[in-house]
């Protein structure tokens, strides 16, 4: 988002930031002199087992989050609409923002923008079930009666299909299709990453791992202490890793490094990444081409991981994975050379598509509706 920003403003717009974190943002923001505003946000339902359920579509990601309570819903209505009101702004772009999404329509014009787990279709008829096993937890047609229920006592038009919550001006898919859970759903929007695209990069000479995570490299850094039981050489940021962590580690073979690396230097250099399976190093990955170990701990990690694991360049992990266990695949991964030899090939396919140009779509498209 930031980067959509800074082409905005460098174009001549103002633009304010709703955030749902506002002292982080404003930290973030502060050189950049964007004003920043407090953004409604859920409250999650208190339900001890509510985040137990399974999720299979992205109605009940929807419905796990409490938008099937009316009251709920209608206060954040209000909240959403009173803000648009007061900011009077010329266009909305939301990231992963239903609620607002809702709430804006027929008042602003909007872009939505997501990447594939986040931003689905939204001329299907109903969600399908392409995020995990499981029964769905409430069905489709009731959490459009109160949507729906919520637009008509604001005097709005009722959606006539429930995917249709995102079918606003514009919609961008920030990815690219082989993270792309409706691939075989969508049409079109498929506009690639908004982060710096990366380069397709032969591997490099002698093994090399680069690790790049928050805190802990898995449990209890069983990722850490297979890496250093292989002896192969390592590059390592762990974010916000204590220092008796770092410097536990370090050594002539493991570089651990206490701010994040650049991106377009660690890969190259890398034989096999270990991450956490989010979209934006999962689509670095992808178009330098690769191989990858994940730890996924949440419903779109996990399914990043998976759809990276069905193109045979990844290798999804359990927290629970023992440290015999982990080495065995850390080994497997760098010596794999079908593993390489697909990522590589799936790095050239991306190098010769159009995936750089979603920064200048979107504000190309945001003018257009000024």
């Amino acid at each position: 988002m930031l980067r959509i920003a800074d082409l905005l403003s460098s174009r001549g717009h103002e633009v304010i930031f709703a955030a749902r974190d506002v002292p982080k943002t404003h930290q973030a923001l502060k050189d950049r002199g964007y004003r920043v505003v407090q953004a409604p946000y859920w409250i999650n339902p208190s339900h001890p087992d509510i985040k137990k359920s399974a999720t299979p579509s992205y109605a009940d990601v929807m419905a796990r989050q409490g938008f099937i309570h009316k009251e709920t819903l209608e206060g954040m209505f209000a909240a959403w609409s009173n803000l648009v009101t007061l900011l009077k702004a010329d266009v909305i772009i939301a990231d992963h923002s239903p609620g607002l999404s809702l709430a804006a329509r027929g008042m602003v014009p909007m872009i939505n923008i997501g990447n594939g787990f986040t931003l689905p279709p939204s001329h299907l008829e109903t969600y399908p079930p392409i995020i995990s096993e499981g029964k769905p937890l409430i069905a489709q047609s009731r959490i459009l009666d109160v949507f729906n229920d919520v637009l008509q006592m604001n005097g709005r038009e009722p959606l006539s299909h429930l995917p249709q919550i995102f079918d606003t001006e514009g919609q961008y898919v920030c990815t690219v299709p082989q993270l792309d859970p409706y691939v075989d759903y969508r049409s079109s929007n498929l506009v690639g990453p908004l982060e710096q695209s990366l380069d397709f990069a032969p591997l490099p000479k002698r093994p090399h791992v680069f690790l790049y995570m928050a805190r802990e490299a898995g449990r209890n850094n069983v990722a850490l202490d297979a890496i250093k039981r292989l002896g192969v050489t390592a590059t390592v940021f762990l974010r916000d890793a204590p220092e008796k962590t770092v410097s536990a580690y370090a050594s002539t073979k493991i570089e651990m490094l206490r701010a994040p690396a650049d991106f377009s230097e660690a890969l190259p250099k890398s034989t096999v990444v270990i991450h956490s399976g989010g979209g934006g190093t999962s689509t670095s990955c992808l178009m330098t081409g690769r191989v990858q170990i994940t730890f996924p701990t949440h419903s779109e990690t996990m399914l990043n991981s998976k759809l990276m694991a069905l193109n045979g360049v990844a290798k999804p992990v359990r927290s629970s994975v023992t440290l015999d266990q982990m080495t065995g695949i850390l080994k497997h991964s760098v010596e794999n050379r079908e593993m390489q030899n697909k990522a590589l090939s799936i790095a050239k396919q991306l190098s010769e598509g159009d995936w750089r140009s979603a920064l200048t779509k979107i504000a190309d498209h945001v003018e257009r509706l000024i």
